[in-house]
């Protein structure tokens, strides 16, 4: 369900929890010890933990009942679109979330998803230890998804 990895930011390279897609082209979401990252094919969005206000399922008008994760900024223009700006602010207008993904884009439960986000954004200090293979296996023990060391 999440993977250790480094990822490239607009500050350079950090440490990151990624959370795995369902399939192989599916968008990416990543949270590192400073921001939430979340990538698809048209754009790639960075979200200050400082500015990160929640995170929850949603519906789309027409679509079925929490079929969509989004995070949503404390303020407007928080979220730093470093491609697809566009699609931001489209995004934004449509929904009142900054970051969007449909909830089935994820190999594990989207409720698990907002969990991760929600602990984290709770505690600066345990988010220093993001990208940590220890801070990982602690957060998969929580979740009650314990995965053995190979």
């Amino acid at each position: 369900m999440i993977r250790c990895e480094r990822v490239e930011t607009s500050a350079g390279s950090e440490p990151a929890f990624v959370f795995l897609p369902r399939r192989r082209w599916a968008p990416r979401l990543a949270l590192t010890p400073t921001r939430v990252i979340g990538r698809s094919a048209t754009g790639t969005v960075e979200l200050p933990w400082g500015a990160v206000g929640r995170t929850e399922l949603h519906g789309m008008p027409g679509g079925r009942e929490a079929g969509m994760l989004g995070i949503a900024a404390k303020r407007p223009g928080a979220a730093v679109w470093t491609r697809g700006a566009w699609l931001g602010r489209l995004n934004r207008h449509t929904t009142a979330y900054d970051v969007s993904f449909a909830a089935g884009a994820f190999a594990g439960p989207a409720d698990d998803v907002v969990a991760v986000i929600e602990r984290y954004r709770r505690d600066a200090r345990r988010r220093r230890r993001i990208g940590d293979e220890d801070e990982r296996e602690r957060l998969l023990r929580e979740l009650g998804k314990s995965e053995a060391r190979p």
